[in-house]
């Protein structure tokens, strides 16, 4: 990997940036009383513009200055397993720069980049969380057996992606998944939809979903406990403590 990334600029048509700022005003006033503190503290400091699709190059400059991150060139499709953890572990987050389709506003199986910029990208403007996520890289490139790597995607899957965090007592909104999917969001909540408290052994051997819904979210009990599962991961499977 070159930490030389070229960020591609493109040039948004009207509907592009009328289906960002359809889905921004419309995700925001779902999210805004269901999201985790850390995501709502993150978001006033990103500072996107609710009515423009964002230029890669200048969020990328931004969240440098708070976190040391960059943004990296994701090429409009999910990344292999080592090459997304390569990323992270060189502090660099990939991005997409297709935005989806007016018909698909409540669910896109492609990468997004609302998805990217709208759920994810407010968390790396805090530096325990950025450093957290390095550590993901790292400790998946600390090994090469199939098994573990699955395992240790999974769990950034299941925390980052789409998982549950309780705070004062009630379940709020943690993965950028659900952040920025309007029609799964609504499915996790929903009483009847299962939610696990969150056990590495039983996330580590749960599938991810990605072209629907999941079967059950799981939960966390504080933003910490991200960095004790590395470390408890890494302890279990004799792996080096990256959180160190």
């Amino acid at each position: 990997m070159t930490d030389q990334i070229v960020l591609t600029t493109l040039t948004y048509s009207d509907e592009d940036h009328g289906t960002w700022s359809e889905l921004y005003r419309r995700q925001w006033d779902r999210v805004q009383n269901i999201a985790c503190q850390q995501w709502i503290a993150g978001m006033a400091k990103l500072a996107l513009d609710p009515t423009r699709v964002p230029v890669a190059a200048e969020i990328s400059a931004r969240i440098e200055g708070m976190t040391g991150w960059t943004l990296g060139d994701a090429q409009n499709a999910y990344l292999g397993r080592t090459e997304w953890f390569e990323h992270l572990a060189e502090r660099r987050f990939p991005v997409t720069n297709y935005i989806r389709r007016p018909h698909e506003i409540e669910f896109t199986p492609l990468p997004d980049l609302f998805h990217e910029y709208f759920g994810h990208l407010a968390f790396f403007t805090d530096q325990w969380f950025a450093d957290t996520a390095e550590m993901f890289g790292k400790l998946y490139l600390a090994t090469t057996d199939e098994r573990q790597q699955v395992e240790i995607a999974r769990l950034w899957w299941f925390t980052t992606e789409f998982g549950l965090i309780r705070e004062a007592g009630e379940i709020k909104l943690y993965g950028a998944g659900l952040l920025s999917s309007p029609g799964e969001l609504n499915f996790a909540l929903l009483p009847e939809t299962p939610r696990y408290q969150f056990d590495i052994r039983q996330v580590a051997q749960t599938e991810s979903a990605v072209h629907s819904y999941h079967k059950g979210y799981f939960v966390l009990e504080d933003a910490d406990q991200v960095r004790r599962i590395l470390r408890d991961y890494a302890r279990m499977e004799g792996l080096p403590d990256v959180t160190k």
